[in-house]
């Protein structure tokens, strides 16, 4: 049996919805990096100023934020059908609201988008690792390098999209798919089926270490989303300082640090045969502390462009291992204490890029500020060493 078939078999008699559902995280990748691409566009538009314009970045956090704290309530409430449908609709009509009219409903509709991100980001992570069962790290890496397909396609469809006039025409495409995917998903049982004895194993476990447990990996989900975002959001403002970068390729350097991350991701279903998760896991962190450290000496656009490859590389297989763990060890209680692993992981990306920028202002130096993310690498190596044997595999 291959690994796929494996993990097709544990899964439930659910084909449309695990289909959809990886579909839907396809465009959730397009949508989460939206701003980036567009942002310039509604800039001239509505003549903003930088200050005004990056308040768009907030306002999808704080949606995505509010999305994460309600999920744990949706999920014990409704179950998953609801919150996706209620995720997919609230991004649906986000993403339709954008169209540039006023900058106050441009305001309201990333709000509006970056909620239904939070309830679909996190719960479909949730959804594949319990239906994954033995299969999750599998499962959630290539849940993953779906997103990843989507975020890297993202720009390229919004500068289509712009050379063809045809903006307005993209925004409406992916309002009206992402509200097909709420349709048919609330149409359709998607609920997991239940995995007594595993559930209560976790019950045990969680009576004899919760507490630290829980402090190590609430650690580990907010260092790694902002070292993640630390090494992803300022490689390209260290490549053009690089004196020896040709042209413009600086633009071009974080697609190599994502495209590591997707590489990883879709090697690890494979790699996870042969070696166990603790190691994997600790290997990488090594590989993208190497990464990152050696970003500190690089003089050429080609010496980085390696570093930032071989970080993502390295943490390519961190977030899926982590939600995986998070559901092995909490089991159905993993759907309340998930809101709050989230909640740290948006926080680790809302907190330690801007540590990179203060700390590059007050020495003087981009590569000073990047000592962050290494120490993130390297406190999540030692984090590891606070989770009991019988936590991870």
């Amino acid at each position: 049996m291959t690994p796929i078939e494996a993990l097709i078999e544990r899964m439930p008699r659910r084909g449309t919805a695990i289909w959809l559902l990886h579909a839907g995280f396809v465009l959730t990748g397009v949508v989460t990096t939206l701003l980036g691409p567009i942002l310039p566009i509604l800039i001239v538009r509505w003549s903003l100023s930088d200050a005004r314009a990056g308040l768009f970045f907030t306002l999808q956090f704080c949606g995505n934020l509010v999305g994460i704290a309600s999920l744990g309530t949706l999920l014990s409430w409704r179950g998953y059908r609801l919150t996706f449908f209620l995720g997919f609709t609230f991004v649906s009509l986000g993403i339709a609201a954008l169209i540039p009219i006023s900058e106050f409903v441009g305001m309201i509709a990333t709000a509006l988008f970056g909620y239904g991100l939070g309830l679909i980001l996190s719960g479909t992570n949730l959804w594949v690792a319990e239906i994954a069962a033995s299969r999750r790290a599998a499962a959630l890496s290539v849940l993953n390098l779906a997103w990843g397909i989507g975020a890297i396609a993202c720009p390229a469809l919004v500068a289509f999209a712009q050379r063809e006039h045809g903006l307005l025409t993209l925004l409406l495409g992916i309002a009206a798919f992402s509200g097909f995917v709420a349709l048919v998903l609330a149409a359709i049982d998607i609920e997991p089926r239940s995995h007594g004895s595993e559930n209560s194993g976790a019950e045990h476990r969680l009576e004899v270490d919760s507490k630290q447990t829980t402090v190590a990996l609430g650690g580990l989900f907010f260092l790694y989303v902002g070292t993640e975002a630390s090494i992803g959001g300022w490689t390209a403002a260290l490549a053009k300082r690089i004196a020896t970068t040709p042209g413009n390729l600086w633009a071009l350097s974080p697609m190599f640090f994502w495209s590591g991350l997707l590489a990883g991701r879709a090697l690890t279903p494979v790699v996870l045969l042969r070696v166990s998760e603790r190691t994997l896991v600790i290997s990488g962190l090594i590989l993208s502390a190497i990464g990152t450290g050696a970003l500190l000496w690089v003089t050429t656009f080609q010496g980085a462009a390696i570093c930032v490859t071989a970080s993502g590389l390295g943490l390519s297989c961190i977030y899926p291992l982590l939600v995986a763990w998070m559901v092995g060890y909490y089991g159905k209680q993993a759907r309340r204490f998930g809101s709050v692993m989230f909640a740290l992981a948006g926080l680790g990306g809302a907190t330690m890029p801007w540590l990179v920028g203060f700390t590059s202002t007050q020495a003087g130096s981009l590569r000073t500020g990047l000592l962050v993310p290494l120490v993130g690498c390297l406190v999540m190596i030692s984090l590891l060493s606070m989770l009991r044997g019988h936590s991870v595999s």
